[in-house]
């Protein structure tokens, strides 16, 4: 049975950097069983989280997704917000909360963490991807630049985290676990500090986001504070 670091390490780097996903998910690969080391730890104000939840709108969801999919979470979470403007609600009183873990977590960095670390490597041909490679792809065309569920397309069915934002706040928890699994496997790939990486990463979010410990408990502890909860993607 893979283990949650070994399908951290295997998997999420994978999705993330091309050229070295099919050594990371080959069965002879030998991950780290725990994050790097030389990684600072997650320096997580509770507080902060609490007031970024702790919100007046009566109807608050939250949506999570271990897989890219296509950038499917995005779509619950649009649809969501389209159905309650539908019924005459207004989207101040909604509260759409989503988090990224996994292979998902690759949607929670802004344009300089993709431009500068997930598109150096030229993509592999189609029939030669494994299947954490096909979900990178499933929203990334190997020739646009930044990452490509970011910004608003101006289309009236804009699922992009901008708009997102702009018509109903949403919030994004990226998970930290994931982050530095990240982070490892590109400084390996791409021969930089690991450390260097990992920072430029946390500190590269998209806005209205927040690294957590872990994506898992991000849901759970989200849960808590009384948002009802949709796994988008498994």
């Amino acid at each position: 049975m893979t283990t949650r670091s070994e399908f951290l390490a295997a998997g999420v780097a994978a999705a993330a950097i091309p050229q070295v996903a099919a050594a990371a998910a080959s069965p002879t690969a030998s991950p780290s069983p725990s994050p790097q080391p030389s990684l600072p730890p997650l320096h997580f104000d509770v507080a902060a989280f609490d007031a970024v939840l702790d919100v007046p709108a009566p109807h608050k969801h939250l949506f999570a997704s271990a897989k890219i999919n296509g950038g499917l979470i995005l779509d619950a979470a649009r649809n969501t917000v389209n159905a309650y403007r539908d019924i005459g609600v207004s989207l101040k009183d909604v509260q759409p909360a989503l988090v990224f873990y996994h292979f998902s977590s690759c949607l929670g960095y802004n344009d300089t963490v993709w431009n500068d670390y997930f598109l150096k490597l030229k993509p592999p041909p189609h029939d030669d991807r494994t299947d954490f490679q096909k979900d990178f792809y499933s929203v990334y065309d190997g020739k646009s630049r930044g990452n490509p569920c970011l910004h608003k397309t101006g289309k009236e069915d804009d699922v992009s985290i901008e708009a997102l934002i702009a018509d109903a706040n949403a919030r994004f928890f990226v998970c930290n676990n994931a982050t530095k699994y990240i982070a490892g496997f590109i400084a390996k790939a791409l021969k930089l500090d690991p450390a260097g990486v990992y920072a430029k990463m946390a500190a590269n979010l998209v806005p209205n986001a927040m690294l957590v410990p872990a994506g898992v408990w991000g849901i759970h502890a989200v849960q808590e504070r009384h948002y009802t909860y949709l796994q988008a993607t498994l």
